[in-house]
């Protein structure tokens, strides 16, 4: 299964994996704009010589193919997102982000390293490999519709037609070298819009104002109770609101005509989202008819990130044998965070692992999009190792 040639070839590129990864780090760049990160990304891979690159993908990514040298066979994709976040770095790196207010707060500059790694190992091996490889280095995750992009415009999925993906996320919350497989790596993620239009007019008078303020305040006491009274009390689930907005700021004797609320819903289920988000329009709705106020209220939700049953053994495999059984673990819990490897893994089977970076100096101190984000650089090796290994098992079985 080419593990020891894998590891060998991962220790020899170590190096030039981490100085890759410190580049981008200190050259990020937001969703649809990784200009630079996409022109490094499609030179390194250019530079391999038996890779197929294409750049300018769904506007800023690139997708390398590698045919094996043993001829036709099945084809596997290996993911990675590049962009950053408009974060302030408050790390003190030596090699901290040049941009400012922006950072690579979530890791896709370890994520773009190892897949690049991972690249450079197969390529030597290709030799070895029956069937394709396609690594696609996805712009535009954080919320720029990168995934769909890839998916839907650029047809990532066809041409060869791909018949498993695969994924990881840097993950704070693990220790560094550990890989965890969750059923539900990521949740479908949703949100919510709620804006209530009542009568303003002065403070000093409120019963001639409809308050939209006051509207909004039994909204969302309301809102509260759909997770904690209208739900099945197993059902995963979160709801949040996390904006509400009205009136001038600088004004403190004016009752404003309307009041916005916005907020996230989450769940690992597509029936409990779905009535998530009818009960939200119906507690908003009765509560603003009930005070003679007007609403109007859209709700949203995508696809979730639930790994193909029969791939979570398969990866925890390949990952042991990179890493130690010891360091392979199974995650029952489900993760209501939002990724978009959902339009990927919704269409095609496959799995998302999550990579530990914690470090007894990092553990507990920061999360994803933390302006404090670190990440443990070992790690980038040892996952283009592991996708390695991925892409041969399943080449080499033919499937999980």
């Amino acid at each position: 299964m080419l593990t020891e040639q894998i590891k060998a070839l991962a220790d020899r590129y170590a190096g030039e994996m981490i100085d890759f990864r410190r580049d981008l780090h200190r050259h990020p760049e937001l969703s649809n704009q990784e200009h630079y990160t996409a022109s490094r990304i499609a030179d390194e891979l250019e530079k391999l010589g038996n890779l197929e690159v294409t750049r300018g993908v769904a506007g800023t990514g690139v997708v390398a193919l590698l045919r094996g040298g043993k001829g036709e066979g099945r084809t596997v994709l290996l993911r990675a997102d590049i962009d950053a976040l408009p974060i302030c770095e408050e790390t003190g790196l030596p090699f901290a982000s040049q941009q400012e207010n922006v950072m690579h707060a979530c890791g896709h500059d370890g994520h773009a390293a190892w897949l690049l790694g991972s690249a450079r190992i197969l390529s030597a091996l290709q030799a070895e490999l029956r069937g394709n490889v396609k690594f696609v280095f996805q712009p535009a995750e954080e919320g720029g519709g990168g995934g769909k992009r890839m998916v839907e415009e650029a047809k990532v999925l066809e041409n060869p037609a791909v018949d498993a993906v695969f994924a990881a996320h840097a993950w704070p919350e693990i220790d560094a070298g550990e890989m965890h497989v969750a059923h539900c790596a990521f949740g479908y993620a949703g949100g919510f819009t709620i804006k209530v239009t009542g009568r303003g007019g002065h403070g000093s008078w409120p019963h001639e104002c409809i308050d939209p303020i006051a509207v909004a305040n039994q909204i969302y006491q309301g809102l509260q109770q759909i997770v904690s009274r209208r739900l099945h009390e197993t059902a995963a689930r979160v709801l949040s609101v996390c904006t509400i907005h009205s009136g001038p700021q600088d004004k403190s004797n004016i009752i404003p005509d309307c009041c916005t609320m916005t907020g996230t819903l989450r769940s690992d289920r597509l029936e409990v989202i779905a009535e998530m988000a009818r009960l939200v329009e119906q507690v908003s709705r009765g509560i603003a008819e009930a005070n003679d106020a007007r609403v109007e209220v859209s709700t949203r939700y995508g696809k979730a990130v639930i790994n193909t049953p029969e791939a979570i053994p398969f990866v925890m495999a390949s990952g042991a044998r990179i890493l130690g059984a010891d360091k392979v673990k199974e995650d029952t819990m489900p993760h209501l965070g939002g990724e978009d490897f959902s339009e990927y893994i919704a269409r095609v089977p496959g799995a998302y692992v999550f990579a530990g970076i914690a470090t007894d100096e990092t553990r507990g101190k920061f999360g994803l999009h933390s302006s404090h984000f670190v990440l443990e650089e070992s790690v980038v090796p040892k996952m283009a190792a592991v996708f390695a290994q991925i892409a041969v098992d399943y080449l080499e079985k033919g499937g999980f």
